[in-house]
């Protein structure tokens, strides 16, 4: 064979072993591609999978800020594993900071606050219940420019909580000026008449009196209305009785104090079913004082038959 013609072979033989070379590389490479791109779905697979956090209960809905937010559990809520909540709003979220936790029916924090991360146009919150605790309520609370707002609904799913206070109202803790825990008050406000009750005792089921005397200085701040302030007087100085005859005197005190004590105080505005704010009690009395927690007043309504 001539050397022009066994050169040129050659030539070709090499050319043909390195596109051999890349085609064999091209193709390990698309297998190799392949491979990643079945790790991402799996993976995406699975994070879907880890995102079901089981069936959804609907909580209930609450209006917060002039919105309204409806609460989702997502799953079981167990205490000592994390547990998530979901809430949706037809308003958005935008301008907004939104915090979640939950309550024993005390009203003590069995978990961190938990801030919302928007997904999906909702916004997910995990929280962690303390081991061997009771969750019973879930608390939302939202910020918005100076708006600083608290609601909360009942784990069970009934929308609203029961009240199992002696006198139908609003129970809270009450502590000292140095955050001492020395008591418990009641707060009650009626729909039909806008008037307050008010009583306070030494143990949570409210049975023994936490007496001061008739003329402390007793007010309700209402923070969703600047702040406003009422002043709560004992109803006389001979028995100083409730709305339902039983007397209140004990050695020239008492544990029951009203708003109003005269008709030129104004009541209109406590008027009404719809009627929501979170009130501070502040007591002082012989040189002490005392202040409640935050709580959410709402009204004890009365049907056609109810007088009390």
């Amino acid at each position: 064979m001539k050397p022009q013609i066994m050169s040129l072979s050659l030539r070709i033989l090499t050319l043909c072993s390195f596109f051999g070379v890349v085609a064999n590389i091209d193709a390990a490479q698309k297998n190799v591609y392949t491979e990643e791109a079945s790790v991402r779905v799996n993976s995406n697979t699975d994070f879907e999978k880890k995102s079901d956090h089981g069936d959804r209960l609907e909580l209930g809905s609450v209006k917060v800020s002039n919105k309204e937010f409806l609460i989702t559990l997502l799953g079981e809520l167990v205490p000592g594993k994390e547990g998530a909540f979901e809430i949706a709003s037809r308003s958005g979220f935008s301008g907004l900071t939104a915090y979640i936790w939950v309550e024993s029916k005390d009203g003590s924090k069995l978990s961190a606050p938990s801030k919302g991360i928007l997904e999906n146009g909702k916004l997910h919150f995990h929280v962690l219940p303390n081991l061997n605790s009771t969750p019973y309520r879930v608390v939302l609370r939202v910020r918005e420019g100076t708006i600083d707002e608290r609601v909360s609904l009942p784990l069970s799913g009934h929308g609203h909580e029961h009240m199992d206070s002696p006198h139908h109202g609003v129970v809270s803790k009450l502590f000292t000026k140095s955050g001492e825990h020395v008591g418990h008050l009641e707060l009650k406000l009626h729909d039909d008449k806008g008037d307050l009750e008010l009583w306070v005792a030494k143990n949570e089921n409210m049975d023994i009196p936490f007496d001061f005397p008739l003329h402390s200085n007793v007010k309700v701040k209402f923070i969703d209305y600047n702040n406003k302030e009422v002043l709560l007087k004992a109803r006389n100085y001979e028995k100083n009785e409730d709305e339902e005859g039983n007397i209140n005197l004990r050695n020239k005190k008492t544990n029951y104090f009203i708003f109003p004590t005269s008709h030129q105080e104004d009541v209109s505005w406590l008027k009404g079913k719809e009627f929501s704010s979170i009130v501070i009690v502040s007591i002082e009395a012989e040189g002490n004082q005392y202040n409640s927690e935050e709580l959410i007043l709402v009204p004890h309504s009365h049907t056609n038959e109810q007088t009390h």
